[in-house]
């Protein structure tokens, strides 16, 4: 992680933009004081530090509140996370609050001070869990809740909670340099002993309703992956050290010397010179920029090729034309894009690292990948500027993939609802390609793992899909033995629709109309029954999910068969209530029902908008589907997609979005055949690449 050093503002002209000037938020108002003769003006007291995740939290702004409720704005800058806050006269204990930039996504870091005065107070991944352990709650709750703060922020409680957390994390803190150091007000400078080591190896995830979670990047790296599961209020102990580990097995042999995250900013300054402002899509694409030669392992020589590392880019069934240049390297908008230092997911071997790879294009759109990198030039090969990491990809030759998503429904006619009332459903996400790299079709797979029962069979649809369709839960004994060849003839009939996401479970969004929700388990894309409780909680991070891919009428036994790792499962349909969502309009939603009087009419884009929520990382992406067979005409079916730039909590947003490759969108007014319908949805990911989405729909 690049940390640059905290600057202190000491020129008297910088106070106002250092947290000074007497400014007061929480009655709206400034406050002008007047020393009065013969007094002494009460010396400037200030608690400055830096809001860092593991790198810095770029764009961050942070807020402090005094136990009485008054605020103070921090200015922090934009690109270090580091900030300062003038506290002079406000009371303790103090609750600082950053909301900022983190790779593709958004968060908001809590962290706690007992003491007032001048002192170092970070705010970090590791500061929002020990704060949520203290109040036993959401941490965002102290906001707003004096009587939260003065109750449960005591130098006790902090000083107990910390130790509990620094016991838990020795083996790390030892392994980064940081024994002894101070899990709030330590250190975070780059290139020494300090916090952001650490953070480098540790993931935290604090839940809406407290619970912790967290996961050292060695523990990710295992061959049985561990993740330290904290209960609202419960504080780690000693004895958890086993379940955050410092040295990672892979294979069965011990690798202490794991990649860290600056071992790849020699790929992130490749990224940013292939794409500078001086670029354009087709000098990429001609492979004239020189740079660019810096990213896939494509570009390396044979003779400069390492040992065992791949001549070239694969990923789920792409080269690196088809994958990259068809999505970022061609893409005119991603030119002068600004890339950040790759984020460790796991570490798959000492020279091999599945990454997350993280930008903020010139018109400010972000978007993000996750790629598999390995060291591919020999150390003669080597540079100062370039130690050899390279995008090798996958190397799977179909796509396989499974995420992680959380699903808000509102059913706009509800006397069609899917489920009889509007709920909140957990789901996987199961790709599967249709063909494979030298275009091979791809006749059903099967893919197992925890939360798909006996599996889950997929095949080609009808329609024209992309990937393979969700087709039937497997029935116990259908994958008994080796031979597969039964099941493509026991559920033999094709869908129409393209699935992907099959549905664990779900819950109504109002605990008091449980009664009127109803899982549609008939329904191929809906687990039949629901998942229990215990079945949910088997669903890990880092889970194993088996695709079984078969070809060329060959059922006996599959030609390819993948273990695809879950990074983030989704929470359970209960915990989902208690999340913030982002939200549909209600014009864009009477755009949708018929007889609202705002029907939409028909026409080459939908308009969509929403307001940004608070708390709530920005929408990515909208989606608009409307189908109709107005007046007995042939049914008309048109998707459309539109991407979202990040927004300030409390803007509103308006998207035009178009129909997929210019088709018109057909009118929602006078839609009644018993197959139409008009849905849109509102998509977008956690730090963790849990996916979100909040949809809407009118079913006939």
């Amino acid at each position: 992680m690049k940390l640059t050093p905290i600057a202190l503002c000491i020129a008297v002209l910088a106070l106002s933009a250092c947290g000074g000037g007497g400014g007061d938020s929480s009655t709206g108002g400034t406050t002008t004081t007047t020393t009065p003769p013969g007094t002494t003006a009460p010396t400037k007291q200030v608690v400055s530090g830096v809001a860092a995740t593991g790198a810095a939290m770029q764009g961050a702004t942070v807020t402090l509140t005094d136990a009485a409720g008054k605020s103070a704005s921090c200015p922090a800058d934009a690109t270090t996370g580091s900030f300062q806050c003038d506290v002079t006269g406000l009371t303790a204990p103090f609750v600082l609050a950053a909301m900022g930039n983190v790779a593709d996504s958004q968060a908001t870091l809590i962290s706690l001070s007992a003491t007032a005065g001048t002192q170092t107070i970070n705010i970090t991944p590791l500061t929002n869990a020990i704060a949520a352990t203290i109040i036993g709650d959401n941490p965002t709750k102290l906001l707003a809740d004096t009587s939260l703060l003065q109750s449960k922020v005591t130098a006790s409680s902090i000083s107990t909670t910390v130790k509990a957390y620094s016991d838990a994390l020795a083996a790390l803190l030892a392994a980064t340099g940081n024994t002894g150091v101070d899990l709030i007000s330590g250190p975070l400078t780059a290139g020494a002993p300090g916090l952001d080591r650490l953070l480098d190896q540790v993931k935290v995830n604090v839940l809406p309703n407290g619970g912790v979670q967290l996961t050292s990047v060695a523990g990710a790296s295992s061959d049985t992956p561990t993740m330290l599961q904290l209960a609202p209020g419960v504080a780690p102990t000693a004895a958890d050290t086993a379940s955050l580990p410092s040295v990672a097995t892979i294979g069965g042999a011990p690798v202490s010397s794991l990649p860290s995250a600056s071992d790849l900013a020699g790929l992130q300054a490749g990224f940013n010179q292939c794409f500078a402002a001086s670029t354009t899509a087709s000098a990429r694409l001609s492979g004239s920029v020189a740079a660019c030669a810096q990213i896939i392992v494509d570009d390396v020589t044979p003779g400069a090729l390492m040992a065992g590392v791949p001549s070239s880019y694969l990923s789920n069934g792409a080269n690196a034309e088809q994958d990259l240049g068809s999505s970022i390297v061609g893409d005119d908008g991603m030119t002068g894009a600004v890339f950040s230092l790759p984020e460790i997911i796991r570490v798959q071997a000492a020279d091999k690292v599945w990454i997350k790879v993280s930008w903020t294009r010139a018109d400010g759109i972000r978007d993000g990948m996750q790629q598999i990198a390995q060291i591919a030039l020999q150390p003669s090969a080597r540079t100062t500027s370039d130690n050899g990491w390279r995008l090798v990809g996958n190397q799977r030759h179909v796509l396989s993939k499974v995420t992680g998503n959380a699903q808000r429904w509102d059913w706009l006619n509800t006397v069609k609802a899917t489920t009889g009332t509007n709920a909140f459903v957990s789901s996987l996400s199961l790709q599967v390609g249709i063909t494979d790299d030298q275009n091979v079709p791809v006749d059903f797979a099967v893919v197992t793992g925890p939360g798909l029962r006996e599996g889950v069979l997929l095949k080609p649809s009808t329609g024209a899909c992309d990937t393979l369709n969700i087709h039937a839960q497997l029935a116990p004994g259908d994958m008994q033995g080796v031979d597969a060849s039964a099941i493509p003839g026991k559920y033999s009939s094709k869908l129409n629709s393209c699935r992907n996401s099959y549905r664990l479970a779900g819950v109504a969004q109002d605990p008091a109309a449980q009664a009127q929700f109803k899982w549609p388990g008939s329904n191929a894309a809906f687990s039949n029954p629901q998942l229990s409780a215990t079945e949910l909680a088997n669903v890990v991070p880092f889970g194993v999910y088996t695709f079984a891919i078969y070809q060329k009428g060959n059922a006996a036994a599959p030609a390819y068969t993948y273990a695809v790792r879950l990074r983030t499962p989704p929470p359970s349909p209960d915990t989902l209530r208690q999340y913030a969502w982002q939200d549909v309009s209600k014009t864009a939603r009477d755009a949708l029902t018929p007889g609202s009087g705002s029907e939409f009419a028909g026409g080459a884009t939908f308009p969509m908008s929403w307001t940004s929520a608070s708390g709530v990382p920005f929408v990515k992406k909208t989606n608009v589907q409307i189908r109709s067979t107005i007046g007995g005409a042939p049914q008309v079916f048109v998707s459309g997609n539109a991407r979202a730039k990040p927004a300030a909590a409390n803007t509103v947003v308006n998207v035009l979005v178009p129909g997929d490759q210019g088709a018109a969108f057909p009118a929602v007014a006078g839609a009644t055949g018993t197959s139409d319908m008009s849905f849109a949805n509102l998509s977008w990911s956690d730090t963790f690449d849990l996916s979100f989405s909040t949809s809407v729909e009118y079913d006939h």
